[in-house]
């Protein structure tokens, strides 16, 4: 995980191209003219503070999902308790209603990628938590909405036998190894493509 964020890093350091200009000199704190989205699709009036599943927003938490939904960089700060996850999960609801493909979601911890998980699956869109291989052998609140067990419910027949098969003997043979592993990979990607949302830890 330390390599991935090195390389990324460096990544940011040597192409300014990794992300957008407007992102890179802002991160940067370089001078850069404030954006606005002008095509963003904003709410009808009060429905922005209501979203199938989630309590109702105050009026700060309004003009904080208004206002994100507008700019490509922007940043929502507030105590313990202030109710920042149900605003994140509206303003997520909001996000994927703008056409423009699925939406990344990642916090810093496990626990809040999985709390904010939880609220957003509650607004009825489809969403897939990754964890990393470390973390499969730890049950959450989400783990009906993991990859890592919605692969092998979704997947067919001959992937159950297989991983049946390694389950029993504990290896397989290099020919059904490939198999399964091609398999696996198809079913992932079929799972996360058909997703409005994915969401998993920074790194």
């Amino acid at each position: 995980s330390y390599d991935r964020m090195q390389n990324a890093l460096k990544t940011f350091a040597i192409d300014d191209t990794s992300v957008t200009g407007y992102i890179y000199h802002k991160l940067l704190g370089h001078p850069v003219e404030e954006q606005r989205i002008v095509t963003a699709k904003l709410p009808a009036k009060g429905e922005n503070s209501t979203v199938p599943g989630l309590p109702p927003l105050n009026e700060s938490q309004v003009e904080a999902v208004s206002t994100v939904l507008q700019r490509p960089l922007s940043l929502i700060q507030g105590p313990p308790g202030t109710g920042k996850t149900v605003t994140s999960a509206t303003l997520v609801y909001h996000l994927t209603k703008q056409n423009m493909g699925q939406v990344l979601v990642t916090e810093p911890s496990n626990v809040a990628v999985d709390q904010l998980t939880e609220k957003i699956a509650a607004t009825g869109l489809r969403v897939v938590r990754l964890a990393s291989k470390t973390r499969e052998a730890t049950s959450s609140s989400v783990d009906h909405l993991c990859l890592h067990i919605m692969v092998p419910l979704a997947a067919g027949d001959e992937f159950k036998k297989l991983q049946r098969l390694r389950d029993e003997i504990g290896e397989l043979t290099d020919r059904d190894q490939k198999k399964y592993r091609a398999l696996r990979n198809r079913t992932e990607r079929e799972i996360l493509q058909a997703a409005d949302v994915i969401c998993c830890t920074c790194v």
